[in-house]
């Protein structure tokens, strides 16, 4: 038996000499993990979903947190990452048509722009095909494979209360340490979109809510490399509605880095609805840049600074106190389809 086996045996192969680590450090210095840059410019330098851990995304029902997921799902593709969504809520074919609003700024594309955008979007991301509930163990699988198969580099859950953990905390315990493990060993960002409960009194979901109120075990939180909490002014949605004048010294919605593991910012940031598409904007101008389909190379994201590309089309924006400083803190078949060609 040699060395490292009579160390494994002893369980002492888990020990290391902090003199062991340095290179280590310097290597993780000079060649870090690039993430998921955000949409905004005004998030650049301050958060990205991060690889190698579970994003938790989280807000009430009907705040529009489905709507920015993917907005930075279909970001993300543009800019060269390999992406797998499963929105275990939508069907497979509403969740394509929702996508190529978001990538026209428009709703209800044209058949025609519809061909065009399955086949640009095709090998750049993936939607799995099962608007249903679904176990922990196919949903695990589920994301190993679209790594291992298709090379994702992001994996969207939406959401976790179509996975079947029985209502036991414990096993919502059990469910996200294992998606951590499996971001660390497969080298993935992983997203996971949840609920979170209407608060008690007269406010209600007037009230920007915090990492506590996500449903269920306190653990989502801690066991999550990044939380990010979206909140919408409904009173000023309903009178831009009905087209009432409304102040846009105040965003349409608050977005809370409620935790970000790998940097130091925690705050919030406001953010604007666009005037036609279902997406969200840096500032009051509302505006955001289509896609272009017909550019066919990629942006290597990747392989530039952090926050180096933006689909932003307008930055700046609202400048009060949600504007963030630098530093702040505060055995069921599942099948992936391509698209119509």
């Amino acid at each position: 038996m040699d060395d490292l086996e009579v160390l494994t045996a002893l369980g002492l192969n888990k020990f290391v000499d902090p003199s062991q680590l340095v290179d280590k450090v310097i290597d993780r210095r000079n060649n870090p993990l690039m993430g998921i840059e955000a949409p905004w410019s005004k998030l650049h330098n301050l958060f990205e979903i991060p690889r190698q851990g579970v994003t938790l995304i989280g807000g009430y029902s009907g705040h529009q947190k489905s709507t920015m997921t993917n907005q930075w799902a279909l970001h993300a593709a543009a800019s060269g990452h390999k992406v797998c969504i499963a929105s275990l809520e939508l069907t497979a074919d509403y969740l394509f048509d929702f996508l190529a609003g978001q990538s026209a700024c428009k709703q209800n594309m044209h058949e025609d722009y519809l061909h065009r955008f399955g086949n640009w979007l095709d090998d750049k991301l993936y939607i799995v095909d099962h608007a249903d509930v679904m176990s922990p163990e196919e949903a695990i699988q589920l994301i190993i494979d679209s790594k291992r198969m298709l090379g994702c580099d992001l994996f969207v859950l939406d959401c976790l209360m179509q996975i079947d953990l029985g209502g036991e905390l414990e096993n919502e315990k059990r469910f996200m340490a294992k998606l951590g493990a499996v971001a660390r060993e497969y080298d993935m960002a992983i997203v996971v979109v949840h609920h979170m409960r209407k608060p008690q009194g007269p406010e209600g979901e007037k009230k920007v809510p915090g990492r506590e109120s996500f449903i269920g075990s306190s653990h989502l939180v801690n066991a999550a490399a990044g939380v990010l909490i979206l909140w919408q002014n409904a009173e000023k949605a309903a009178a831009r509605h009905n087209g009432e004048e409304v102040d846009d010294n105040f965003p349409d919605f608050v977005l809370s880095v409620a935790k970000n593991r790998f940097a130091p910012f925690q705050g919030t940031v406001g953010l604007y609805q666009h005037k036609e598409a279902r997406l969200l904007c840096n500032s009051r101008a509302r505006q955001y840049k289509p896609i272009n389909l017909r550019e066919e190379e990629e942006c290597e994201s990747k392989k530039r600074p952090f926050g180096a590309f933006s689909q932003e089309a307008t930055p700046g924006g609202f400048r009060g106190n949600l504007e963030p400083a630098s530093g702040q803190t505060t055995g069921t078949k599942l099948n992936l389809t391509g698209f119509p060609s």
